[in-house]
């Protein structure tokens, strides 16, 4: 039974990974001229998809993995920057028209910085899209009265260990590995990017596990979604 719970738990997961990228997108805005930059690119796919979905072909993407960023810039072709989101990024003050952050806050000990930086990059009126766990989630709080650790919660580097309904329990890394380093509640992210500087101007967000994703594409509430995603705006000044 317990199998047959985690495969289920696996497919819900990536189907909604699926639905959480489809729901960033839709809050970016169509302008051919926009430069974007993605924090965190990975091998590129999503920040194609980005960059589509604006109308743009000026886009760049910040990538700390050699392998990946070597993917993101020979096979989808974005202008890649290694670098770490935990410093000061590499780019001149109010260069971007839209910053992107899909599942990277979390794996900062520095959040501070990646919004300071977003905010500094962006041109008056600038839009930076984010999306990252939500740590009040429906299944975070099934999971802590479980007596489980929650899943967006890691306790160690090497290991995925505390909760046997997770997918991934049991797994080790050949060699270390961040982890969620910080997570936040819808509340707490809306709060932070407004004390640096920006105009919330949607949070929102997508998943209700363990419930069906058909009941994610009905029903809202924000604050016990999967992942949250917030579009905050640079005020002109």
């Amino acid at each position: 039974m317990k199998k047959i719970i985690k495969r289920w738990l696996d497919k819900l997961w990536r189907d909604v990974d699926l639905e959480n990228k489809n729901l960033i997108l839709g809050l970016l805005e169509r302008n051919e001229s926009a430069r974007i930059l993605d924090i965190g690119c990975g091998s590129g796919g999503f920040t194609r998809q980005i960059a589509d979905s604006v109308g743009t072909e000026h886009i760049f993407g910040l990538e700390i993995g050699r392998q990946t960023a070597v993917t993101a810039s020979r096979v989808n072709k974005i202008n890649v920057v290694m670098a770490t989101a935990e410093k000061p990024l590499p780019f001149r003050s109010g260069s971007f028209d839209i910053v992107v952050s899909n599942q990277v806050l979390e794996h900062l000990s520095n959040t501070d910085n990646l919004i300071k930086e977003a905010y500094r990059i962006l041109r008056n009126n600038g839009v930076c899209v984010l999306s990252t766990p939500n740590l009040a989630s429906l299944h975070s709080i099934i999971s802590l009265m479980l007596g489980y650790q929650p899943t967006c919660t890691g306790v160690s580097d090497e290991t995925i260990c505390g909760n046997p309904f997770d997918p991934r329990y049991g797994a080790r890394f050949e060699r270390p590995k961040k982890t969620h380093q910080r997570v936040f509640t819808a509340r707490a992210l809306r709060e932070l990017f407004t004390f640096h500087g920006f105009h919330v101007e949607k949070l929102t967000g997508w998943g209700l596990h363990p419930l069906p994703l058909i009941i994610s594409k009905h029903i809202r509430f924000t604050r016990y979604c999967v992942y949250l995603a917030v579009k905050a705006r640079k005020p002109n000044s």
